[in-house]
């Protein structure tokens, strides 16, 4: 972990090149190198930008993939054919000290849980929100230490 400015320099000097080739890269490329590493240095830039973050951050990824088959019952024990694809999240993350999730996506409002109260609110049913309230919730349930992060 560092903060923005020492990620930023190490993203553009290629120093994480070796750990962006065979997640991004697997035509070989080095079109396909730069392309990725360029859209982390945009995604750790608009997180400066956006919540000026006062100590380390993490940049992390997740893996594309969709459902041929059984969709949405692998959270009720059943069976999915998965696939995976070549497309993937990518966050840049950082901890603080308000006790609030804030989410920012390119291109969505931003969305905002306050941790002090995780019950259920009737106005966010089928939204983000609800969905970041109900983990969090659970996570508390089962003893986690729940933290504010954006």
């Amino acid at each position: 972990m560092s903060d923005c400015k020492t990620l930023l320099r190490a993203l553009r000097a290629g120093e994480y090149d070796d750990a962006l080739r065979p997640l991004y890269a697997l035509d070989g490329t080095e079109e396909s190198l730069l392309r990725s590493r360029d859209r982390a240095i945009g995604v750790v830039e608009l997180f400066e930008k956006t919540f000026a973050p006062v100590g380390d951050v993490t940049l992390f990824s997740a893996p594309g993939r969709t459902e041929l088959g059984g969709n949405h019952t692998d959270h009720q024990h059943g069976c999915v054919l998965a696939a995976a694809i070549n497309l993937e999240a990518i966050a840049c993350v950082a901890c603080n000290d308000d006790n609030v999730i804030r989410i920012q996506s390119k291109g969505y409002p931003m969305c905002t849980v306050d941790l002090s109260d995780l019950s259920v609110h009737a106005d966010e049913m089928n939204t983000t929100m609800a969905l970041i309230r109900g983990v969090a919730a659970r996570m508390k349930e089962l003893g986690c230490d729940v933290k504010g992060f954006d």
